[in-house]
């Protein structure tokens, strides 16, 4: 796949309990200088829901830490260029501990080198991808000059690709970078796979990586990056492997080195760090912000600031919730419906349209559950599909989890390229999702890059992009199950 989004991601009650544990560093010996750069709003692709989240929650977690940071969100490729050469020149120059570019949004592979997409890029070609993305190689030269003592590079741009077909030597994620000396470069993902969103505003790898950071304890930075793998295979079943390469000899603490034991010292808790502690708690205001500071002290159950934060946790408890609301089923142009089992879940289907018959070949919604990629529903329009719609009704409201399409009419590979397949849908459910996802050119059974959809009773599947059959302009779909 071309374009990946690598996104770090970071749960709240992650960040505040590792906020909550900080306590106040000594002075370092030099400046930690970072360039965190998140994109979202792109102006001609699919606008992406978690970059600039992910950007806030790890400036956050690297102030902490001690760095300088610059915040760059929805960065055009001037912005990009300007901030990248200003890092630069910070970098070079003297007392400089440690420098960071982290980046969140787009993201290209193409033969074999790594470009990060801009907002305002508008790729036709692979042509053009040197004009308008940002060579990752070119900011990895800058910062091999640096004067600091170690560079830190974290790219999270893994996703679905949203400009599939614009390419011939594009290849799936980002490509392996050799780290340049003295320099740590972490992927979300391993290279060449695919990172996942998750549900929430950040994702798994955010979420570990930033909880990691702000956690302290003395762990040098290996330490910090293992932990947050474990966590992202842990939440993920295994299907990511965060990754690094490092060149890097010393030691890097992102907090302070463990300090020599001094029993009375760690034993106490004075009460300005915990008013300090529960302060910070108290700004924040969330059922998270106060659970994280309970359980930091949890030896101390008599304690003021405790017994104030369970009263103010008390206060906050989550209410019942009231049975989730449906929307009407949407009034989609029914040509035929039929009623079968799509994977787990039985419905009733109806299709826009649908080609007629020809000979022993049917081409009825009712293929798209019959369990064979060997027959297909095909759209009957005069057009490409665009626009045709799949609506799926279910007798009382189900949970799915997952959705999963078969692309294309997979009778054949030569059928299969002769046929239109879908580039795009726009997934809307009962629960109010509306989301337009790309799916890849080819046959099987492909995963949609969806948030869990919950209790639903109906859903709706528009196709709102193709890619051209060879030969003819009907466009195939094999199966749809959900799970």
């Amino acid at each position: 796949m071309l374009y990946r989004i690598w996104l770090f991601r970071a749960a709240a009650a992650g960040v505040v309990l590792a906020l909550l544990a900080l306590a106040i560093a000594p002075a370092r010996a030099g400046e930690r200088i970072a360039l965190v750069v998140g994109n979202s709003n792109y102006a001609h692709t699919a606008p992406l829901a978690n970059p600039g989240n992910d950007a806030r929650v790890m400036a956050a977690a690297l102030e902490g830490a001690g760095f300088e940071v610059t915040t760059l969100l929805d960065a055009d490729l001037g912005g990009m260029k300007q901030a990248l050469l200003r890092f630069g020149r910070r970098l070079r120059g003297e007392g400089v501990e440690a420098g960071l570019f982290y980046y969140a949004g787009h993201g290209v592979q193409v033969d074999g080198e790594n470009y990060l997409v801009p907002v305002s890029a508008a790729i036709a070609s692979e042509d053009e991808i040197d004009l308008e993305a940002v060579n990752v190689n070119s900011f990895l030269r800058v910062m091999n000059s640096s004067n600091a003592s170690i560079n830190i590079v974290i790219l999270d741009a893994c996703r679905n690709n949203p400009f599939a077909g614009s390419a011939r030597s594009a290849a799936r994620g980002l490509a392996p970078v050799d780290a340049p000396r003295g320099t740590l470069i972490a992927y979300a993902t391993a290279p060449g796979d695919v990172a996942l969103d998750g549900s929430g505003a950040n994702s798994p790898y955010t979420r570990a990586l930033a909880g990691a950071i702000s956690a302290g304890g003395g762990r040098t930075i290996e330490a910090v990056f293992k932990a947050a793998r474990s966590e992202v295979l842990a939440v993920t079943q295994e299907r990511q492997v965060p990754w690094e390469t490092s060149s890097i000899t010393g030691d890097f603490y992102f907090h302070s080195r463990p300090a020599a034991a001094q029993p009375a010292a760690v034993a106490a808790a004075p009460v300005e760090d915990i008013a300090r502690k529960y302060q910070l708690a108290e700004r924040i205001g969330t059922r998270a912000a106060w659970q994280a500071f309970v359980d930091a002290h949890r030896d101390r159950p008599e304690d003021f600031y405790v017994l104030l934060a369970l009263e103010a946790l008390a206060g906050l408890q989550a209410p019942v919730q009231p049975p989730p609301r449906h929307l009407p089923l949407p009034a989609t142009p029914a040509y035929a419906c039929n009623r079968g089992r799509f994977g787990a879940v039985p419905a009733e289907l109806c299709v826009s349209s649908h080609l007629a018959p020809q000979g022993r070949n049917a081409y009825s919604g009712a293929m798209l559950s019959d369990g064979s990629v060997r027959t297909a529903w095909v759209e009957g329009r005069a057009d490409d599909g665009e626009g045709e719609v799949l609506r799926f009704a279910f007798d009382a409201p189900q949970q799915v989890s997952r959705v999963l399409v078969a692309n294309g009419y997979g009778k054949s590979r030569d059928i299969f390229l002769k046929n239109g397949r879908v580039r795009s849908l726009i997934v809307e459910t009962s629960a109010g999702l509306r989301q337009e996802v790309m799916l890849e050119d080819r046959d099987g059974l492909q995963e949609l890059r969806l948030p869990p959809l919950g209790q639903v009773t109906w859903i709706t599947l528009t196709l709102s992009g193709v890619y051209y059959g060879s030969r003819y302009r009907d466009t195939a779909v094999s199966e749809v199950q959900f799970r």
